[in-house]
C-alpha cells in the first residue's frame, strides 16, 4: 500500500485528512473477518476494550441470547458504550461480534450464518444440485420458524427477525420453486414441498394473495407428482374455490392431465379441456392464457392422431 501523508485524504473515505482520522487509531487498512478470526478470544476482547466496548466471555454469552444477528449485537455495543473507534477500527466491533458469536455460542444460529447457508444454496442451484440446495434451505427454514411469532401474519412482517443479503419474501418463494425442481429428480422432495407450502400458508395467511395461491398450487401439483390423484383433485378444487377468478388455478389443474411431465395422473385430454373451459365459463382474469392452453391442447391432440 502506498505511503499515506498526514495531510492526504484518509483512505477510509471519511473525507477527513488522514491525521484527523485513521492515523489516530493507528489503523491504515481495512479489517477482514479472516484477520479478526486469527486473534484469540482474549485478544479480541482486549481490542474491544481499547475501543471503549466493555465485554467479557460471560457477558457475551448472555447478550447473544437477546439478538438474532451479530450485527444487531454490535449496534447494541455502540449504543450502550462510549465507543472511540475511528476510521477502519469502526468495522472491528461487528466483525468481532461475528467471530465471538461463532466461538462462544455456536449452537445459537445467527442471521449471518443463515445468510451464508442461503448463499450456499443459490450456488448449488446454479450448479444443478437442487437436492443439496433444498436440504440446506430446509434447515434454514427450521431455524427461522423458531423466530416467528403468532403476531407475524405475513412474510413481510417476519422480515424483522432476519437480516442478510437475502430477504425472506423472495427466498421463501425460491425455496418452493427449488423443492419442485428437486422433486423432478428425487420424488421425496415433493413430500417436503407439500409440508413446506402448508406451513407457510398456516404461518403467514395474510401474505400477498398471489404467493398464497402459488404455494397452494404447488402443494396440489405435488400430490399429482406423488400419484396421490384424489388428494390432488381435492387440493385443486379447494384452490379454485378460494381463487375462482384466477386463470392459473385452473390451468395448473388441467395441466396435470397432459402437460405436467411429473404428474402420475393418466393422460386425459377431455378432463383437461373441461377444466380449462370451466375457467372461461367463470370469466376468470387472464382468459387469454386459458385460451392459449386450449390451443396447445388442440395441437397436441392432432399430433397424437398422426
Amino acid at each position: 500500500m502506498p505511503k499515506i501523508g498526514r495531510n492526504d485524504p484518509c483512505p477510509c473515505g471519511s473525507g477527513k485528512k488522514y491525521k484527523k482520522c485513521c492515523i489516530a487509531s493507528g489503523r491504515n487498512k481495512p479489517w477482514s473477518l479472516n484477520e479478526v478470526s486469527s486473534f484469540t478470544t482474549g485478544e479480541i476482547i482486549i481490542k474491544l476494550t481499547e475501543l471503549g466496548i466493555n465485554v467479557s466471555e460471560k457477558s457475551l454469552a448472555e447478550e447473544i441470547k437477546n439478538y438474532y444477528s451479530a450485527s444487531d449485537l454490535a449496534k447494541h455495543w455502540w449504543k450502550t458504550n462510549k465507543v472511540i473507534a475511528k476510521g477502519y477500527d469502526q468495522d472491528f466491533p461487528w466483525m468481532a461480534a461475528v467471530v465471538l458469536w461463532e466461538r462462544l455460542a455456536p449452537h445459537a444460529i445467527n442471521s449471518e450464518k443463515l445468510d451464508n447457508m442461503m448463499q450456499e444454496g443459490y450456488r448449488l442451484c446454479s450448479e444443478g444440485k437442487e437436492e443439496k440446495c433444498c436440504r440446506i434451505w430446509l434447515e434454514v427454514w427450521e431455524h427461522l420458524k423458531k423466530r416467528f411469532t403468532p403476531e407475524m401474519k405475513s412474510i413481510n412482517e417476519a422480515e424483522k427477525v432476519f437480516s442478510g443479503l437475502q430477504n425472506l419474501f423472495n427466498w421463501c418463494q425460491d425455496l418452493e420453486m427449488e423443492l419442485g425442481n428437486a422433486g423432478l429428480k428425487e420424488p421425496s422432495f415433493y413430500e417436503k414441498r407439500i409440508e413446506y407450502c402448508r406451513e407457510f400458508c398456516e404461518l403467514f395467511p395474510e401474505t400477498d394473495r398471489l404467493i398464497i395461491e402459488n404455494m397452494k398450487r404447488a402443494e396440489a401439483e405435488s400430490y399429482f407428482a406423488l400419484g396421490l390423484i384424489e388428494q390432488g383433485e381435492k387440493a385443486f378444487q379447494a384452490l379454485v374455490d378460494e381463487f375462482p377468478n384466477s386463470a392459473w388455478a385452473y390451468i395448473g389443474w388441467g395441466d396435470m392431465y397432459w402437460l405436467f411431465r411429473d404428474s402420475k395422473a393418466p393422460r386425459d385430454y377431455n378432463r383437461a379441456e373441461n377444466i380449462y373451459r370451466l375457467a372461461l365459463e367463470r370469466n376468470v382474469v387472464g382468459k387469454e392464457d386459458v385460451q392459449e392452453r386450449l390451443q396447445m391442447l388442440k395441437e397436441e391432440r392432432i399430433k397424437g392422431k398422426r
